[in-house]
């Protein structure tokens, strides 16, 4: 599944949200923290467990990340 992400920089940090989940957004001091963040709001939202985004670039502006289940990230 892919999502567009939008991410702003907002003073000392970062903010986002992700277009095709009303209501689920996240934050980080940094885009690493706030890539950790929206593993977890995303896994929280569509199947109640974080995923890991850690091969997903993020940056300022819109962003597409590809998420897969839980169970689908285990070798």
């Amino acid at each position: 599944m892919d999502l567009t992400v939008f991410i702003r920089e907002e003073g000392a940090g970062y903010w986002s949200e992700i277009s095709e989940l009303p209501g689920c957004f996240a934050s980080g001091r940094d885009l690493t923290d706030l890539r950790e963040a929206l593993g977890e709001a995303i896994g929280l939202y569509l199947w109640d467990q974080p995923v890991s985004l850690e091969n997903s670039e993020l940056r300022v502006g819109t962003s597409t990340i590809a998420v897969r289940p839980p169970h689908a990230q285990q070798p």
